[in-house]
């Protein structure tokens, strides 16, 4: 199990991301789909934010998923971009 903590450079791409063992209790445990700031800290797409301090990367699929941050990420799944709209054939 490879987690790692994170080191405070923003990313530019989504990671999993949940408090460290004793920063929270267990119930606040859940792996979230987050961005780093600038700043090194975690937002994640629920709208938690995590201090850097507190925070750990998580490397593979471990530990509970975040609820709200899963919606949110299925929401986005949902959108189609670049697709033709389709073409509508009139009688006649």
């Amino acid at each position: 199990m490879d987690q790692q903590r994170s080191i405070g450079s923003a990313t530019s791409f989504p990671a999993r991301v949940r408090y460290r063992a004793g920063a929270a209790g267990e119930a606040r445990r859940v792996v979230h789909i987050a961005m780093s700031t600038v700043e090194g800290d975690w937002s994640a797409l629920c709208g938690v934010r995590l201090p850097a301090a507190d925070a750990e990367r998580i490397s593979d699929l471990l530990g509970m998923p975040c609820m709200a941050c899963t919606r949110v990420l299925a929401a986005r799944s949902q959108v189609t971009i670049g697709l033709d709209p389709p073409v509508v054939l009139e009688a006649g």
